[in-house]
């Protein structure tokens, strides 16, 4: 090799080097800005958990409602006049899961428990590492829920009767003298579709267990959350739905996060108001925090302080 010929592949080696240097500081500076969100991120994870919690509230309200009641093997089998509740079913769980390329609720909330909670910190952070392998439970069991709804719709009683009438016209035979396949004969359907239906009421239960077991593990995180305020203020201005699904007050779920001291958690979200600049907001959380501790000295001064922003800028609006 002559000198050129070296010249010439030092300057494109050095060049991939310097694009592969490049490339990892670009990855960095994404790291470090999403690090910089994390708390957003984090308050963000627990806002769309809970509503797809009652997306799947309202999935298994359809499913309750055809639930088979009848006696022996086939209390199993869902009603067979619940085409359209297993179409409404389906519907939920597509809305739910989407696709590739119009992803629904569950598929994103999954991408960004891993991009919260990624793998490679799982051994930093054990209840991160559990909330991700919950969510991608929830996941897998949701996309084979789908699958196996599908088949019932296409290939249950009704869906099937309707098409070997709609074989048999087509044939010229009258649709009360249906004629039975050679592969009918040899495959035994309802004993199959059985089985799905069998798989159906297991999935559902199974993501009913697993969305209970990723709201306790939420629940038992918020402790280590106590830093994040916008956790906190969503936590506030969520409070009734934390009741419902958490089955406890705000103030017990403070008491938890802030080592006893529910008003150490209306501060919070008070400071994290203040630092916006909702001043009305922030005065009505240091109240409520008064309200579980008098002598809390930081409420006492922030109500005071505020008292005399809001005047100061109600006298201030008023002149303009």
């Amino acid at each position: 090799m002559n000198t050129a010929e070296k010249k010439a592949r030092y300057r494109a080696t050095s060049g991939d080097g310097a694009e592969r240097r490049g490339s990892g500081e670009r990855r960095r500076q994404r790291k470090s800005w999403f690090d910089q969100q994390r708390n957003f991120f984090v308050r963000q994870f627990f806002a769309d958990f809970f509503t797809l919690t009652y997306s799947f509230h309202k999935l298994y309200h359809s499913y309750c409602a055809c639930r088979g009641s009848a006696m022996g093997s086939s209390c199993y089998l869902l009603h067979h006049q619940g085409e359209n509740a297993h179409c409404r079913i389906w519907d939920r769980l597509n809305w739910m899961i989407g696709e590739e390329a119009d992803k629904g609720s569950l598929w994103t909330l999954r991408e960004l428990c891993r991009r919260v909670w990624p793998e490679g910190e799982h051994g930093e952070n054990v209840e991160g590492s559990l909330v991700d392998w919950l969510m991608g439970s929830i996941f897998h069991e949701a996309i084979r829920l789908r699958e196996d709804v599908h088949i019932l719709n296409n290939y249950g009683s009704a869906a099937f009767k309707n098409r070997q009438i709609k074989a048999a016209c087509e044939n010229g035979y009258p649709s009360q003298n249906l004629p039975v396949s050679r592969l009918a004969q040899a495959m035994d359907r309802k004993n199959l579709i059985k089985r799905v239906a069998v798989d159906v009421m297991q999935q559902m239960e199974q993501l009913a267990f697993l969305f209970g077991q990723t709201h306790n593990m939420l629940r038992t995180m918020l402790s280590g959350l106590a830093d994040n305020f916008l956790l906190v203020r969503f936590l506030v201005e969520q409070e009734d739905i934390v009741e419902d699904l958490w089955g406890e007050p705000l103030d017990d779920v403070f008491a938890d996060m802030f080592s006893g001291t529910p008003a150490q958690g209306f501060c919070a979200a008070g400071e994290s108001y203040m630092s916006g600049q909702w001043y009305t907001r922030a005065l009505i959380m240091y109240k409520r925090a008064l309200e579980f501790d008098e002598g809390c000295g930081e409420a006492g001064k922030k109500v005071q302080e505020l008292h005399l922003l809001i005047q100061k800028n109600s006298a201030f609006l008023g002149a303009a």
